[in-house]
Parts: C-alpha cells; structure tokens; sequence
C-alpha cells in the first residue's frame, strides 16, 4: 500500500530522501529548504554541487516566492501548467545550497500529479524534482528497476519509497529557459510549445497526449473545430479527446456517417458535405446541443454563417494541424 501524504511530509520534515512518483518518471524528493536534506540527495545521486535541481512548487504563487517571475512564465503558466515542464529562471536564492545552479538559476515544476501538488501545498514549501536515478544512468517508471541498480549502501541511503506501480512511459518533463524575452528549450520532453500555443507531436500517442492535455485547460462546454490536410492526425487528437474523458469505445472516423455520439462527446467528420443544404438536412446543431466536447474535423466547411451559430451554442477554438515529415506533426491552436 502507497505511503500516505502525512508519513511523507513527516520523513520530509526529517531531512529524509523519498522516491515519489509524478507525471512523468519516478522522482527523488527532499525539503529543498534544508541544507542536510539536500547535501544527502547529492550524495546519493553522486551529482556535483553547482548543477541545478529542479523543485516541485504547488502553485504559481510558490514559484513566485522562490523565483523571479517574468511575462514568459506567466503565459506559461496560464497556458500549459500544471504539466510536464520545468521552466529554468532566476532564482532568488531562497533554497539551500545545491539547488540552484552556478549561475543562480533554477527549475521550477509544477506538476499535473495530484499526490505531489497535495503533499507540497500541506508541506508548505519546495520539494526536489529531481528523477530517480544516479547522475548520468536514464530515469525510472517503476521502483523495481530503480532498486535494481543500487548497491545495498544507497538502499539504506532511501527513508521511504512512494511505490504506486509502474508508471506510463512518459518522457522526463521538457526544460524550457524562459529568462530572455526567446523562449529557449533545453530538453525536448513529450510536448513543446515554442510560443505557448503550438505543439509539436513525433508520434500518434503523443498527438492523443496532446489532446488530453488540451482539454485539461479548456473550460467545458467547448467546440473544438480541426483543420488541415489528409493524415495530420486530426482523427487522431480526436480519440485522444474521448480517451481523455474516459469514453471506453474506440473513437472512429465518421467519415461517412458524418458524426458518431459517444454521449458526451461528439465527433463530427465534414470532409464530405459538398453543399450547406446537406448539412442543414443532417441537423448536427440539435445533435452538438448538450454536449461537453465536440470535436470538428474539417470545420472550414461549414461556412462563415454556420460558425457564428456555432458559437452561440457553446465557445469555438480553431486547431491547425500541419504535416512537417513523414512522423512529425504541428499542432496550433
């Protein structure tokens, strides 16, 4: 059974190391306020003082406390976060020594993990978000393997593990340098938004990862209307938003049935309407009525009349999706 939040935050108040899981790959988590706690986390990761540790902040505000906040976290954060980036910014020099790196920079994380976003918020201050591992050695998703690559001396080393079995095989977060007015990415995680509002997706689950994470953000009821050619994942992002919200049946194209009601959330196909006669015969507004999330793959056919009665059924948001090579795609929203 999973450590609960108090023994936790206890073993933190401690001083002591914990693996933790989060949304990306097992961690190693210490107070990063506390100079002991931090000097053992080195210890065990045999990493060098003066390499920055990124830490896990519950909220905006944390991070403010800690960090100098410019125009580009903002955006980030209003946009993207909680998620799966560690912004690197100003420090200001608030957390023990070894957590900011030589330049007083610092990485800030704020996870979309609910345990740790509880566990920071009633701690009260950073924790470290740094992977579970030794410096150099590829990260973690399940504790097993962790555990397989160390001696018995750094066992001892561990006050307690968080394990909640293996973890999906998510990419380590993407470290994006927001201190100069161009956003620099340092390390390309499972998503990248170069000005907040594109993505880049290499593969058909990450275009669904996409998807989930989009929705996440989107105030509900919401139209998302897709444009872009043949094979740019449209269909894809589609089943990405039903699995997303937990619909069990397999998300198909309606291609030639127009739309396909999954209760909640439709998905409307328009490749095929030659003519607004046709639409109107299909009465797809009565059918969006009511509806969370409906999804709409070639919305540029419904013509400028349709999209304004569109928009007074529930908010619209237009995505583009752009074919760049044979597995990348761009996704703009």
């Amino acid at each position: 059974m999973p450590a609960t939040k108090k023994q936790i935050i206890q073993i933190l108040k401690m001083g002591g190391l914990v693996v933790i899981p989060s949304d990306t790959v097992y961690g190693l988590a210490v107070d990063a306020t506390q100079s002991k706690a931090v000097e053992k986390l080195l210890k065990f990761k045999e990493r060098w003082p003066g390499k920055a540790i990124a830490v896990f902040c519950d909220s905006f505000k944390m991070a403010s406390d800690y960090a100098i906040i410019n125009n580009n976290v903002q955006t980030i954060y209003t946009n993207w976060l909680p998620g799966p980036f560690t912004l690197i910014v100003e420090g200001r020099h608030r957390l023990a020594k070894g957590i900011e790196a030589e330049d007083g920079s610092l990485g800030i994380r704020i996870p979309n993990y609910p345990l740790i976003i509880e566990v920071v918020k009633e701690f009260g201050r950073p924790i470290t978000a740094t992977s579970a591992n030794l410096s150099g050695h590829r990260p973690h998703y399940s504790t097993t393997s962790f555990l397989k690559t160390l001696s018995e001396k750094k066992r001892r080393m561990i006050d307690l593990i968080v394990d909640v079995g293996k973890l999906p095989r998510n990419k380590p977060s993407t470290v994006v340098d927001i201190r100069e007015p161009k956003i620099k990415i340092l390390r390309r995680g499972d998503f990248i938004t170069p000005n907040g509002q594109t993505f880049i997706s290499h593969s058909a689950q990450e275009t669904q990862k996409i998807a989930g994470t989009l929705l996440s953000k989107i105030p509900q009821p919401i139209i998302l209307g897709l444009s872009g050619d043949l094979g740019t994942g449209k269909t894809v992002f589609s089943q990405g938003i039903g699995r997303a919200m937990g619909i069990k049946e397999k998300i198909t194209s309606p291609t030639f049935t127009i739309y396909n009601d999954y209760g909640k959330f439709l998905h409307i196909d328009l490749y095929r309407i030659n003519n607004q006669e046709e639409l109107m015969e299909l009465n797809i507004f009565n059918a969006i009525k009511n509806k969370k999330v409906v999804c709409i793959e070639w919305i540029e056919n419904l013509g400028k009349t349709n999209l304004v009665k569109l928009t007074q059924i529930a908010p619209l948001k237009f995505l583009t999706f752009k074919y760049i090579d044979e597995h990348t795609r761009e996704i703009k929203l």
